[in-house]
Protein backbone atom coordinates (compact mmCIF):
# COMPACT_ATOMS: atom_id res chain seq x y z
CA UNK A 1 0.00 0.00 0.00
CA UNK A 2 2.78 2.28 0.66
CA UNK A 3 4.50 1.64 -2.65
CA UNK A 4 1.18 2.73 -4.34
CA UNK A 5 0.69 5.78 -1.92
CA UNK A 6 4.54 6.25 -3.30
CA UNK A 7 3.79 6.17 -6.81
CA UNK A 8 0.42 8.29 -6.78
CA UNK A 9 2.67 11.06 -5.22
CA UNK A 10 5.45 10.62 -7.75
CA UNK A 11 3.22 10.56 -10.78
CA UNK A 12 1.07 13.79 -9.11
CA UNK A 13 4.46 15.70 -8.84
CA UNK A 14 5.98 14.86 -11.76
CA UNK A 15 2.59 16.04 -13.89
CA UNK A 16 2.22 19.66 -11.65
CA UNK A 17 6.11 20.22 -13.04
CA UNK A 18 4.99 19.00 -16.66
CA UNK A 19 2.08 21.61 -16.69
CA UNK A 20 4.17 23.81 -15.12
CA UNK A 21 6.24 23.82 -18.24
CA UNK A 22 3.44 23.91 -20.60
CA UNK A 23 2.14 26.86 -18.90
CA UNK A 24 5.13 28.66 -19.64
CA UNK A 25 5.33 27.46 -22.93
CA UNK A 26 1.63 28.81 -23.96
CA UNK A 27 2.67 32.39 -21.83
CA UNK A 28 5.71 32.55 -24.17
CA UNK A 29 3.47 31.67 -27.22
CA UNK A 30 0.93 34.48 -26.33
CA UNK A 31 3.72 36.96 -25.67
CA UNK A 32 5.23 36.58 -28.92
CA UNK A 33 2.35 36.27 -30.87
CA UNK A 34 1.19 39.80 -29.85
CA UNK A 35 2.98 42.56 -31.86
CA UNK A 36 5.30 44.72 -30.30
CA UNK A 37 4.19 48.10 -29.21
CA UNK A 38 6.74 50.79 -31.32
CA UNK A 39 9.11 52.71 -28.72
CA UNK A 40 8.29 56.12 -29.50
CA UNK A 41 11.41 58.05 -30.57
CA UNK A 42 12.59 61.19 -32.13
CA UNK A 43 15.78 60.77 -34.48
CA UNK A 44 17.79 64.25 -33.61
CA UNK A 45 21.38 65.21 -35.86
CA UNK A 46 22.31 68.36 -33.91
CA UNK A 47 25.48 70.41 -32.83
CA UNK A 48 27.86 69.45 -30.47
CA UNK A 49 28.20 70.90 -27.30
CA UNK A 50 25.05 72.65 -27.40
CA UNK A 51 21.80 70.65 -25.98
CA UNK A 52 22.66 69.33 -22.08
CA UNK A 53 21.87 65.89 -21.24
CA UNK A 54 19.14 66.61 -18.92
CA UNK A 55 16.88 68.55 -21.25
CA UNK A 56 16.97 65.44 -23.00
CA UNK A 57 16.22 63.48 -20.30
CA UNK A 58 13.41 66.39 -18.97
CA UNK A 59 11.38 65.72 -22.72
CA UNK A 60 12.09 62.21 -22.51
CA UNK A 61 10.57 62.30 -18.80
CA UNK A 62 7.47 64.32 -20.21
CA UNK A 63 6.57 62.94 -22.92
CA UNK A 64 7.65 59.16 -23.55
CA UNK A 65 9.42 59.56 -26.63
CA UNK A 66 12.70 58.64 -26.74
CA UNK A 67 15.85 61.05 -28.20
CA UNK A 68 18.51 59.78 -30.48
CA UNK A 69 20.81 62.21 -30.55
CA UNK A 70 23.91 62.59 -32.58
CA UNK A 71 26.13 65.09 -33.37
CA UNK A 72 27.87 66.72 -35.90
CA UNK A 73 30.56 69.81 -35.67
CA UNK A 74 30.59 71.26 -38.70
CA UNK A 75 27.90 72.12 -41.65
CA UNK A 76 29.66 70.21 -44.14
CA UNK A 77 28.85 66.84 -42.13
CA UNK A 78 25.48 67.71 -42.00
CA UNK A 79 24.78 68.72 -45.45
CA UNK A 80 26.86 65.61 -46.77
CA UNK A 81 24.91 63.22 -44.75
CA UNK A 82 21.74 64.67 -46.17
CA UNK A 83 22.31 65.09 -49.40
CA UNK A 84 23.62 61.74 -50.11
CA UNK A 85 20.56 59.81 -48.85
CA UNK A 86 17.08 59.85 -46.65
CA UNK A 87 18.84 60.56 -43.35
CA UNK A 88 16.33 58.96 -41.01
CA UNK A 89 16.43 62.06 -38.94
CA UNK A 90 13.50 63.88 -37.73
CA UNK A 91 14.94 66.96 -36.74
CA UNK A 92 18.57 68.46 -37.94
CA UNK A 93 19.71 72.01 -36.42
CA UNK A 94 21.61 73.93 -39.56
CA UNK A 95 23.01 77.48 -39.74
CA UNK A 96 20.88 78.86 -42.03
CA UNK A 97 22.67 80.96 -44.32
CA UNK A 98 24.73 79.61 -46.60
CA UNK A 99 23.89 76.48 -45.82
CA UNK A 100 20.07 75.69 -45.02
CA UNK A 101 18.93 77.83 -47.27
CA UNK A 102 20.99 76.09 -49.93
CA UNK A 103 19.75 73.14 -48.73
CA UNK A 104 16.09 74.37 -49.19
CA UNK A 105 16.78 75.17 -52.70
CA UNK A 106 17.58 71.45 -53.08
CA UNK A 107 14.07 70.52 -51.35
CA UNK A 108 15.24 68.67 -48.40
CA UNK A 109 13.42 70.50 -45.91
CA UNK A 110 9.35 70.17 -45.04
CA UNK A 111 7.12 72.69 -44.07
CA UNK A 112 6.58 73.28 -40.53
CA UNK A 113 3.15 72.79 -38.94
CA UNK A 114 3.26 76.16 -36.73
CA UNK A 115 0.04 75.04 -35.26
CA UNK A 116 2.05 71.71 -33.39
CA UNK A 117 3.83 74.14 -32.15
CA UNK A 118 1.93 76.31 -29.23
CA UNK A 119 4.80 77.44 -27.36
CA UNK A 120 6.03 79.64 -30.40
CA UNK A 121 6.04 83.13 -29.53
CA UNK A 122 8.46 86.32 -30.48
CA UNK A 123 11.37 85.73 -31.97
CA UNK A 124 14.50 88.08 -31.66
CA UNK A 125 13.30 90.92 -34.41
CA UNK A 126 16.85 92.40 -34.97
CA UNK A 127 17.79 88.93 -36.60
CA UNK A 128 14.67 88.23 -38.04
CA UNK A 129 15.03 91.20 -39.79
CA UNK A 130 18.37 89.69 -40.98
CA UNK A 131 16.68 86.45 -42.29
CA UNK A 132 14.18 88.66 -44.35
CA UNK A 133 15.39 87.35 -47.87
CA UNK A 134 16.39 83.92 -46.17
CA UNK A 135 12.90 82.31 -44.57
CA UNK A 136 10.54 85.48 -43.43
CA UNK A 137 7.68 83.97 -42.13
CA UNK A 138 10.10 80.86 -40.27
CA UNK A 139 8.17 78.09 -42.31
CA UNK A 140 11.38 76.03 -42.56
CA UNK A 141 13.36 76.98 -39.99
CA UNK A 142 12.99 77.71 -36.95
CA UNK A 143 15.54 79.77 -35.71
CA UNK A 144 16.76 79.19 -32.15
CA UNK A 145 20.16 80.46 -31.04
CA UNK A 146 22.91 82.60 -32.55
CA UNK A 147 26.06 83.79 -31.93
CA UNK A 148 29.25 85.59 -33.49
CA UNK A 149 32.69 84.29 -35.23
CA UNK A 150 35.39 86.17 -34.02
CA UNK A 151 38.97 85.96 -32.33
CA UNK A 152 39.69 83.72 -29.14
CA UNK A 153 43.44 84.06 -28.01
CA UNK A 154 46.01 84.04 -25.35
CA UNK A 155 46.25 87.41 -24.40
CA UNK A 156 48.97 87.38 -22.02
CA UNK A 157 51.22 85.39 -24.80
CA UNK A 158 50.05 88.01 -27.26
CA UNK A 159 51.31 90.56 -25.19
CA UNK A 160 54.75 89.04 -24.82
CA UNK A 161 55.45 88.08 -28.28
CA UNK A 162 54.10 90.71 -29.85
CA UNK A 163 53.77 93.42 -27.02
CA UNK A 164 53.27 96.75 -30.47
CA UNK A 165 50.68 95.05 -32.17
CA UNK A 166 46.58 95.87 -31.75
CA UNK A 167 44.75 93.05 -29.94
CA UNK A 168 41.15 94.08 -32.28
CA UNK A 169 40.88 92.82 -35.07
CA UNK A 170 42.05 89.86 -37.90
CA UNK A 171 45.33 91.28 -38.78
CA UNK A 172 46.12 88.39 -35.72
CA UNK A 173 44.63 85.70 -38.28
CA UNK A 174 46.11 86.91 -41.56
CA UNK A 175 49.30 89.02 -41.79
CA UNK A 176 51.72 87.40 -42.15
CA UNK A 177 54.08 89.33 -40.47
CA UNK A 178 52.30 88.68 -37.09
CA UNK A 179 51.70 85.26 -38.00
CA UNK A 180 55.41 84.78 -38.90
CA UNK A 181 55.96 85.41 -34.85
CA UNK A 182 52.80 83.54 -33.24
CA UNK A 183 53.97 80.31 -35.54
CA UNK A 184 55.87 78.33 -32.28
CA UNK A 185 52.73 79.36 -30.12
CA UNK A 186 50.18 78.16 -32.70
CA UNK A 187 47.51 79.88 -35.04
CA UNK A 188 43.91 77.94 -35.64
CA UNK A 189 41.06 79.21 -38.46
CA UNK A 190 37.81 77.53 -38.75
CA UNK A 191 37.44 74.38 -40.92
CA UNK A 192 34.69 75.64 -43.54
CA UNK A 193 35.57 78.15 -46.43
CA UNK A 194 32.20 80.00 -45.44
CA UNK A 195 34.30 81.34 -42.33
CA UNK A 196 37.18 82.15 -43.79
CA UNK A 197 36.71 84.09 -47.47
CA UNK A 198 34.28 86.65 -46.81
CA UNK A 199 36.70 87.66 -43.80
CA UNK A 200 39.76 87.71 -46.23
CA UNK A 201 38.31 89.77 -48.60
CA UNK A 202 36.95 92.55 -45.87
CA UNK A 203 40.46 92.34 -44.69
CA UNK A 204 42.15 93.53 -48.35
CA UNK A 205 39.33 95.97 -48.75
CA UNK A 206 37.27 94.10 -51.43
CA UNK A 207 33.28 93.28 -50.92
CA UNK A 208 33.09 90.39 -48.26
CA UNK A 209 29.80 89.19 -50.28
CA UNK A 210 31.98 89.60 -53.85
CA UNK A 211 31.02 86.48 -56.10
CA UNK A 212 33.62 87.32 -58.53
CA UNK A 213 35.80 84.57 -59.41
CA UNK A 214 39.47 86.81 -60.03
CA UNK A 215 38.50 87.78 -56.34
CA UNK A 216 38.45 84.46 -55.47
CA UNK A 217 41.83 84.13 -57.26
CA UNK A 218 43.68 87.02 -55.46
CA UNK A 219 41.74 85.26 -52.20
CA UNK A 220 42.91 82.11 -53.05
CA UNK A 221 47.34 83.28 -53.79
CA UNK A 222 46.96 84.75 -50.08
CA UNK A 223 45.26 82.75 -48.29
CA UNK A 224 47.93 79.74 -49.87
CA UNK A 225 50.77 82.13 -48.02
CA UNK A 226 49.00 82.56 -44.83
CA UNK A 227 47.81 78.72 -44.36
CA UNK A 228 52.10 77.95 -43.89
CA UNK A 229 51.11 79.73 -40.66
CA UNK A 230 48.66 77.59 -39.18
CA UNK A 231 48.75 75.03 -37.46
CA UNK A 232 45.19 73.89 -37.73
CA UNK A 233 41.65 73.92 -39.37
CA UNK A 234 39.56 72.68 -36.69
CA UNK A 235 35.74 73.70 -36.19
CA UNK A 236 36.46 71.14 -32.90
CA UNK A 237 39.45 71.14 -31.28
CA UNK A 238 40.00 75.24 -31.06
CA UNK A 239 38.56 74.70 -27.41
CA UNK A 240 40.99 72.71 -25.76
CA UNK A 241 43.59 74.05 -28.01
CA UNK A 242 43.63 77.48 -26.80
CA UNK A 243 42.70 75.94 -23.28
CA UNK A 244 45.83 74.24 -22.42
CA UNK A 245 47.76 75.95 -25.09
CA UNK A 246 48.76 74.08 -28.51
CA UNK A 247 47.44 77.68 -30.29
CA UNK A 248 47.67 81.25 -28.91
CA UNK A 249 45.08 82.82 -31.66
CA UNK A 250 42.02 81.04 -32.60
CA UNK A 251 39.46 82.03 -34.93
CA UNK A 252 36.31 80.83 -33.01
CA UNK A 253 32.72 81.07 -32.36
CA UNK A 254 31.41 82.43 -29.32
CA UNK A 255 29.83 80.09 -27.39
CA UNK A 256 32.38 78.15 -27.43
CA UNK A 257 35.06 81.15 -27.06
CA UNK A 258 33.23 81.73 -23.61
CA UNK A 259 33.86 78.11 -22.44
CA UNK A 260 37.14 78.22 -23.33
CA UNK A 261 37.91 81.38 -21.26
CA UNK A 262 36.08 79.98 -17.97
CA UNK A 263 37.71 76.31 -18.41
CA UNK A 264 41.14 78.71 -18.87
CA UNK A 265 40.34 80.61 -15.78
CA UNK A 266 40.77 77.31 -13.80
CA UNK A 267 44.07 76.72 -14.75
CA UNK A 268 45.38 80.27 -14.58
CA UNK A 269 45.05 81.00 -18.30
CA UNK A 270 43.57 84.40 -19.83
CA UNK A 271 41.83 83.61 -22.60
CA UNK A 272 39.54 86.86 -24.06
CA UNK A 273 37.15 86.78 -27.24
CA UNK A 274 36.55 89.52 -29.25
CA UNK A 275 34.43 90.61 -32.63
CA UNK A 276 36.83 92.47 -34.75
CA UNK A 277 36.56 96.05 -34.61
CA UNK A 278 36.58 95.67 -38.52
CA UNK A 279 33.18 93.83 -38.52
CA UNK A 280 32.53 90.38 -37.48
CA UNK A 281 29.84 87.57 -39.19
CA UNK A 282 26.90 86.77 -37.17
CA UNK A 283 25.81 83.25 -37.66
CA UNK A 284 21.60 81.26 -36.92
CA UNK A 285 21.22 77.84 -36.23
CA UNK A 286 17.99 76.43 -36.24
CA UNK A 287 15.19 73.74 -36.07
CA UNK A 288 14.32 71.99 -39.20
CA UNK A 289 12.81 68.95 -40.51
CA UNK A 290 14.01 66.70 -43.11
CA UNK A 291 11.48 65.29 -45.67
CA UNK A 292 11.13 61.70 -45.59
CA UNK A 293 11.41 62.38 -41.68
CA UNK A 294 9.79 58.82 -40.11
CA UNK A 295 8.19 60.71 -36.61
CA UNK A 296 6.99 64.25 -37.84
CA UNK A 297 4.94 64.48 -35.29
CA UNK A 298 7.56 63.61 -32.27
CA UNK A 299 9.69 66.42 -34.23
CA UNK A 300 6.81 68.87 -34.02
CA UNK A 301 7.10 68.01 -30.17
CA UNK A 302 10.93 68.35 -29.81
CA UNK A 303 10.28 71.52 -31.53
CA UNK A 304 7.59 72.91 -29.33
CA UNK A 305 9.71 71.55 -26.38
CA UNK A 306 12.97 73.58 -27.21
CA UNK A 307 10.76 76.77 -27.58
CA UNK A 308 9.40 76.91 -24.20
CA UNK A 309 11.42 80.31 -22.44
CA UNK A 310 12.48 78.18 -19.50
CA UNK A 311 14.05 75.65 -21.66
CA UNK A 312 15.72 77.57 -24.17
CA UNK A 313 17.08 79.58 -21.00
CA UNK A 314 18.90 76.21 -19.73
CA UNK A 315 20.12 76.02 -23.32
CA UNK A 316 21.85 79.17 -22.73
CA UNK A 317 22.96 79.10 -19.55
CA UNK A 318 25.11 75.48 -20.97
CA UNK A 319 26.01 76.54 -24.15
CA UNK A 320 26.54 80.47 -23.81
CA UNK A 321 24.80 80.94 -27.07
CA UNK A 322 21.90 83.46 -27.34
CA UNK A 323 18.99 82.58 -27.46
CA UNK A 324 16.15 83.50 -29.95
CA UNK A 325 13.28 83.35 -27.99
CA UNK A 326 12.27 86.52 -26.80
CA UNK A 327 10.46 85.43 -23.27
CA UNK A 328 13.89 83.38 -22.56
CA UNK A 329 15.82 86.20 -21.74
CA UNK A 330 14.41 86.86 -18.84
CA UNK A 331 15.44 83.59 -17.49
CA UNK A 332 19.02 83.70 -18.46
CA UNK A 333 21.77 83.93 -16.03
CA UNK A 334 22.11 88.05 -15.42
CA UNK A 335 26.06 87.18 -15.94
CA UNK A 336 25.57 85.35 -19.32
CA UNK A 337 22.65 88.34 -20.43
CA UNK A 338 25.10 91.51 -19.70
CA UNK A 339 27.61 90.00 -21.27
CA UNK A 340 28.27 92.11 -24.60
CA UNK A 341 29.85 89.52 -26.32
CA UNK A 342 26.91 87.10 -26.05
CA UNK A 343 24.25 89.50 -26.20
CA UNK A 344 25.52 92.48 -27.89
CA UNK A 345 23.84 95.67 -28.18
CA UNK A 346 21.80 96.89 -31.21
CA UNK A 347 24.04 98.79 -32.40
CA UNK A 348 27.00 96.06 -32.56
CA UNK A 349 24.21 93.62 -33.99
CA UNK A 350 23.61 96.24 -37.04
CA UNK A 351 27.04 95.48 -38.14
CA UNK A 352 27.31 92.04 -37.83
CA UNK A 353 27.51 90.39 -41.32
CA UNK A 354 25.45 87.62 -42.26
CA UNK A 355 25.99 85.42 -45.85
CA UNK A 356 23.31 86.51 -48.07
CA UNK A 357 21.54 84.10 -50.31
CA UNK A 358 23.02 83.96 -54.00
CA UNK A 359 21.40 81.96 -56.65
CA UNK A 360 21.88 80.64 -60.41
CA UNK A 361 24.51 79.34 -61.90
CA UNK A 362 27.49 81.87 -61.35
CA UNK A 363 27.22 81.61 -57.49
CA UNK A 364 27.23 77.63 -57.87
CA UNK A 365 30.48 77.84 -59.76
CA UNK A 366 31.77 79.89 -57.42
CA UNK A 367 30.77 77.84 -54.79
CA UNK A 368 32.13 75.02 -56.39
CA UNK A 369 35.49 76.54 -57.03
CA UNK A 370 35.83 78.05 -53.63
CA UNK A 371 35.40 74.63 -51.68
CA UNK A 372 38.15 73.14 -54.03
CA UNK A 373 40.40 75.87 -54.02
CA UNK A 374 40.05 75.73 -49.95
CA UNK A 375 40.83 71.82 -50.21
CA UNK A 376 44.36 72.65 -52.13
CA UNK A 377 44.64 75.65 -49.25
CA UNK A 378 44.26 73.54 -46.24
CA UNK A 379 46.90 70.45 -47.28
CA UNK A 380 49.28 73.18 -48.59
CA UNK A 381 49.39 71.62 -52.49
CA UNK A 382 51.01 74.00 -54.96
CA UNK A 383 48.06 76.39 -56.05
CA UNK A 384 48.84 77.88 -60.19
CA UNK A 385 46.70 80.09 -62.26
CA UNK A 386 46.46 77.28 -64.42
CA UNK A 387 45.10 74.74 -61.97
CA UNK A 388 42.67 77.65 -60.89
CA UNK A 389 41.78 78.01 -64.40
CA UNK A 390 41.05 74.07 -65.05
CA UNK A 391 38.90 73.78 -61.83
CA UNK A 392 36.77 76.85 -62.94
CA UNK A 393 36.32 75.62 -66.23
CA UNK A 394 35.33 72.16 -64.79
CA UNK A 395 32.82 73.10 -62.20
CA UNK A 396 31.08 75.43 -65.28
CA UNK A 397 30.88 72.30 -67.10
CA UNK A 398 29.19 70.19 -64.26
CA UNK A 399 27.17 73.38 -64.06
CA UNK A 400 25.63 73.50 -67.25
CA UNK A 401 25.61 69.72 -67.20
CA UNK A 402 23.09 69.83 -65.09
CA UNK A 403 20.69 71.63 -65.78
CA UNK A 404 20.28 69.89 -69.26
Amino acid sequence: MDDVILSIDLFDATFKKIALVLAILLLLIVTISKPLKKRMCVNVYGWYGVLPQAVIEQFEKETGIHVHYDVFDNNEMLEAKLLASNSGYDVVMPTVTPYGVRQLALKIYQRIDKRLLPNLGDVEPVLINKMKDLDPDMDFFMPYYWATTGLAFDEDRLKSVIPDVPLDDVHLLFDVDVLAKLKPYGVSLLQEPVDIFPLFLAYLGRDRDSRSLEDLWVVSQRLAVVSRYIRRFSSARFVTDLVFGDVCVAQAWSGEALRAIDDAKKIGRNIRYIIPKSGGDIWIDALAIPIGAPNVKNAHAFINFLLRPEISAQITNYSQMATMVVRAKSLVDKDLLENSLIFPTEETLETLHISPVFTGDAAEVYERVRTRLWAQIKMQRPLTRALFEEIARKQRVRVRKQKE
